[in-house]
């Protein structure tokens, strides 16, 4: 073979062998796994981070160890909400009042004489002013112990409620008839009438009080019932 057919020869094969080599690391790359591009194995579900990368054994163990717990609430603290039935908001007062001893009658939801007996029974106790009446600041007093109601502490000063007198006023009635006050029933919660109440008490055994309970208006019922019906 002549020189010049040889150098040919040469240059023909170095050409096609870069072309080869182009085309094997230039036009086809190696794959994706090979260059440490492959993408990670998908993280069991439930198992994410914000990154969306699985979370380590440590993160693992401590999710396991510290669970969320949704939290608790009681409906006795809870306050209700302003469309809940009146009833509701009744029956609760009436609940929270026989926790604490004092006689409410059925636990039913309606706020009759022996309820708001108990009511005032438990405002007098409590330095409030006497309303006679269930309401939600009644209740939270009743369950936090404290409450914005007006007149706290002053008690005295205030005379009682619409309702409060509505009570008195019977109360006074049934005592009329029963021959222990000669006045005319005029809703106040006076020295006459407290005088009365512990008459009452002592006659029927129950402990002096001077004030106006729920057990004294089921007691006034049973001797005196058409009295305090005709208040209603």
């Amino acid at each position: 073979m002549s020189p010049s057919a040889v150098r040919f020869a040469f240059l023909a094969f170095t050409v096609l062998t870069g072309a080869m080599v182009t085309n094997i690391f230039v036009l086809q790359p190696p794959s994706r796994q090979l260059a440490g591009l492959a993408p990670a194995r998908d993280a069991p579900s439930g198992w994410s981070d914000q990154t969306g990368q699985a979370p380590d054994g440590a993160q693992r163990t401590a999710a396991r160890r510290d669970p969320v717990v949704p939290r608790i609430e009681t409906g006795a603290v809870k306050p209700l909400p302003e469309t809940a039935d009146r009833t509701d908001l009744v029956r609760a007062v009436q609940r929270e009042l026989k926790a604490k001893g004092y006689e409410t009658g059925a636990v039913d939801g309606v706020a009759g004489l022996v309820t708001r007996g108990a009511i005032m029974a438990y405002e007098s106790d409590s330095g409030l002013p006497l309303t006679a009446e269930p309401r939600e600041a009644l209740l939270q007093h009743l369950v936090l112990g404290s409450a914005d109601i007006r007149g706290a502490g002053a008690a005295d000063a205030i005379p009682p409620g619409p309702e409060a007198e509505v009570v008195i006023r019977a109360v006074q009635r049934a005592f009329r008839q029963l021959g222990y006050v000669t006045t005319l029933p005029d809703g106040r919660l006076n020295d006459a009438t407290r005088r009365a109440i512990r008459k009452f008490e002592t006659d029927r055994k129950l402990k002096q009080t001077g004030r106006i309970s729920g057990e004294l208006l089921a007691k006034l019922a049973s001797v005196a019932g058409d009295a305090l019906q005709a208040s209603r």
